[in-house]
């Protein structure tokens, strides 16, 4: 998404994925809807039911105008089947919440994987209008796409990795760091996500936080009681295998003459770190201010690191604040507009890095509005 990177745009993603859900990952599946197209006459397609489904091992998608057809299996994604088969379709996020990857259903019967995903809206339904990465294949379809390419954007090669939990670290109560080894190295830019497969119907989003090329990707994350997603990643023995697809996601270093300001709630910092490496791998010349906000200090995990990072460059700072009051001198207590209202001047004319958990991404995002900073200077990351 230009700009206003979501694992959301501004979206209504009043914010399900990354988002508000007390699982300490987005959360990219949860109820299943049935559409269907090309009802009988006087039938609306929407109230269409659908019969006993013909067991087999595959279906065909044809993709209009432009004539592209693959194959994609019973109970696939379409946006992953037409991936394997070269097709390359607009999408950006993955998960339900940009909108990028709506088709127009024409033909053909499909499984809405994530009935509530924010960028599913009402009219949709009344458009035949389906998302590629949350609609699964129960006929032949046809459906209409506005391109499709032989090729994938630059940023967003996405592939399918097969992936072994190799090591875990435990930074703070219930945040840990995970890493897992890759069955070859990935191509990913920093600050973009993946996707685990944690079971079945079982998906989860996650923000790389090392850099990018190598046959291993890290990943911070914290365990909520109750999180399905989060409960299930943190009791994987090591050796687990779990299927991965990245890279995902718009948020990912320009490269202009801006300031850079890099702001980070809770695990968010994950991505932020992805960034600052990069930043630190090429030495950037650029003026790099960094915001850190946490609960408390000891949820700070990634602030040392951080701190490395920018003090290595030829001007960088790093600002930590705890919501929590502390006795901690290198830390000021308050939440991060706190900080980054006394730097209203300069972010005018920076380009803003914005990672964390909703409340805090929309408090940051309503102060920059309010300070009349441009959309397309902002790329952000809204999580739970």
């Amino acid at each position: 998404m230009a700009t206003a990177h979501a694992r959301g745009r501004q979206q209504s993603r009043s914010d399900v994925r990354e988002g508000a859900t007390a699982d300490g990952g987005r959360r990219p599946d949860r109820g299943r809807r049935i559409c269907t197209a090309s009802a009988p006459a006087g039938v609306r397609p929407q109230d269409a039911v659908r019969g006993p489904r013909t067991v087999t091992s595959a279906y065909r998608v044809r993709v209009t105008p432009d004539g592209e057809e693959f194959e994609i299996r019973e109970g696939e994604r379409i946006l992953a089947a037409a991936r394997r088969s070269g097709v390359w379709l607009p999408f950006e996020c993955g998960w339900g919440a940009c909108g990028t990857c709506k088709l127009t259903l024409i033909e053909g019967q499909i499984d809405t994987l994530f009935d509530t995903a924010p960028a599913i809206h009402p009219r949709d339904a009344r458009r035949g209008r389906i998302l590629a990465c949350q609609s699964a294949a129960g006929s032949d379809l046809v459906v209409k796409a506005t391109r499709t390419d032989e090729s994938p954007r630059t940023h967003l090669g996405t592939g399918d990795y097969t992936a072994h939990l190799a090591q875990v670290d435990e930074l703070a109560p219930d945040i840990r760091r995970f890493r897992f080894r890759l069955d070859r190295p990935a191509d990913y830019r920093e600050g973009q996500f993946a996707v685990l497969e944690l079971g079945p119907d079982l998906r989860r989003c996650y923000s790389m936080a090392a850099t990018s090329g190598e046959r291993h990707v890290e990943f911070i994350a914290k365990r909520y009681a109750g999180g399905r997603g989060s409960e299930r990643l943190f009791s994987l023995p090591l050796g687990s295998v779990v299927p991965i697809e990245l890279p995902y996601g718009d948020m990912w270093l320009r490269q202009d003459e801006r300031p850079i300001y890099l702001i980070a709630g809770g695990t968010g910092v994950s991505a932020i770190l992805a960034l600052a490496h990069q930043l630190a791998a090429t030495n950037d010349p650029r003026p790099v201010r960094a915001f850190y906000g946490a609960t408390s200090v000891t949820e700070l995990v990634g602030r040392s690191q951080l701190a490395h990072l920018l003090a290595g460059l030829p001007d960088g700072h790093l600002h930590a604040t705890t919501s929590t009051p502390s006795a901690d001198v290198s830390t000021s207590s308050g939440y991060v507009t706190d900080a980054l209202a006394t730097h209203a001047d300069s972010l005018a004319g920076a380009r803003i890095y914005l990672a964390g958990p909703p409340p805090m991404v929309d408090a940051v995002l309503k102060l920059l509005s309010a300070g009349g900073q441009s959309i397309d200077t902002i790329h952000y990351d809204r999580f739970g």
